[in-house]
């Protein structure tokens, strides 16, 4: 079956306020915004899986010590949903730009201070203490990150381009987290471990000072979407988009709830826990675990693109559901591989590749439109910062750490369970959900996903 569409014009000059050059504009901003954004939240998730269990819990045992950093990191998710429903009902009522903007801001300065923090040795439990603080800034700021680029994407994008505009904030995403991650292979491999572990590992993160300035001057120029416009010149723009969302649309969030907890849950199993996975149970060094964590992020990155251009020519719903099985059956191919101490590193980097590259980039890359889809243009942020990040609460959080649990009990088996369930629940909402999105332009109304 296929998903319905509106007969909008084709091409961004055919609707008022949407020109070929601001397309090409927005669609630039949301990919380079983005990528820079999640740089500095991708760098977070590789030092917990690398270098803060000893930094900055090293007055823990070595199971607990990860288990506290991985927390850390799940701690950014959990205040997402907050994050999303402020930041998104502000979207809907300010305009995206200015949002964007904010985010950028918010993420930048808290990165930038998290290369400045004591380590425990010298300040105790204060310094694990200003990093969760600071991880909470981090998870406000993205909270409006993607759903305002996705947002940015599709309303400036043509008709027929959609799926492959709003991927690339993930495509952004992605590679952002392999610029994260190759900038701490680079220093590692320049210096001692004694030197990385005590001051190397700073260095990319007082680099992003670099990457605010070149972020605020890009988003800067970006010009708001003709779609907020539309609703400002008609006066529509809603007073409470977070209530509107919720009473008229539940069953879109729902979807959007359900989708997101098994993307990144799937995602954030490779991307973290496989760290920890491989250092702890493969006995794999941090070079050989980064490297494994850059292929999983350039794989995702280079083929969300290809799913989303797909999506354009089959449908959406067909490639998120095949990314959902793909990843449900891969699970107990790729952990099945990796039985212990003694696998080769490149198992576990084609695992990785595998794993993270095909299945969450065939989720990934359509799903930018397809949820944008679910909603009314008037609170369409609102929707993606309450349904998405509550989601991301859900499954970046809490899988990684449920898998940390399974895997130091060597229950290996549990960890295929875990991925496949929340693969299929995943593919489930997008089963039920794969005839409701309408595609929305300027000028037309959205058809609600609960009618």
């Amino acid at each position: 079956m296929t998903e319905r569409t509106s007969a909008a014009p084709g091409a961004p000059g055919d609707v008022p306020g949407r020109s070929r050059a601001d397309s090409r504009k927005a669609s630039r901003a949301a990919f380079v915004g983005t990528l820079l954004e999640y740089y500095d939240f991708s760098l977070y998730a590789s030092a917990a899986s690398v270098v803060f269990a000893s930094v900055f819990f090293s007055g823990s045992s070595p199971f607990l010590g990860t288990l506290q950093a991985v927390g850390t990191f799940a701690v950014g998710f959990l205040v997402r949903p907050l994050g999303g429903v402020i930041l998104g009902s502000l979207g809907d009522r300010l305009g995206r730009k200015k949002i964007l903007v904010f985010t950028l801001i918010l993420m930048g300065v808290a990165t930038l201070l998290v290369g400045f923090l004591p380590s425990y040795a010298q300040i105790g439990w204060l310094a694990p203490a200003l990093l969760v603080f600071l991880r909470i800034l981090q998870g406000i700021g993205a909270s409006g990150e993607y759903g305002g680029a996705a947002l940015v994407a599709v309303e400036f994008a043509p008709e027929k381009k959609k799926g492959l505009m709003g991927s690339l904030p993930g495509m952004g995403a992605a590679l952002g987290g392999v610029l994260g991650t190759l900038s701490l292979l680079v220093v590692s491999a320049m210096m001692s471990q004694e030197a990385f572990l005590s001051w190397g590992w700073r260095i990319p993160f007082l680099c992003s000072v670099g990457i605010l300035a070149y972020g605020l001057w890009l988003r800067r120029s970006l010009p708001e979407t003709p779609a907020f416009r539309e609703i400002e010149e008609n006066k529509t723009v809603s007073k409470s988009p977070l209530l509107d969302v919720i009473r008229q649309q539940p069953r879109a969030l729902l979807t959007v709830l359900v989708m997101t907890i098994g993307q990144t849950g799937i995602g954030y199993f490779y991307i973290v826990f496989m760290g920890t996975f491989g250092t702890n149970q493969l006995g794999y060094g941090g070079t050989e675990v980064l490297v494994g964590l850059i292929a999983a992020q350039l794989a995702n990155g280079i083929l969300i693109p290809f799913f989303g251009s797909l999506s354009d020519r089959v449908g959406r719903a067909p490639v998120i559901m095949f990314g959902f099985l793909y990843s449900a059956v891969f699970a107990w191919i790729g952990i099945s591989l990796l039985s212990g101490i003694g696998t080769p590193p490149l198992l576990f980097w084609a695992v990785m590749a595998l794993g993270n590259g095909v299945g969450v980039a065939a989720i990934f890359g359509p799903m930018g439109a397809y949820v944008i889809e679910l909603f009314h243009t008037k609170h369409a942020y609102s929707g993606l910062g309450l349904g998405r990040e509550a989601g991301n609460a859900l499954g970046a959080a809490f899988v990684p750490m449920i898998a940390v649990a399974l895997a130091f009990d060597d229950t290996t088996v549990w960890l295929s369970l875990l991925i496949c369930i929340v693969s299929l629940l995943g593919f489930a909402a997008t089963f039920l959900s794969r005839n409701r999105p309408a595609v929305a332009t300027p000028g037309d109304d959205r058809v609600p996903a609960s009618v």
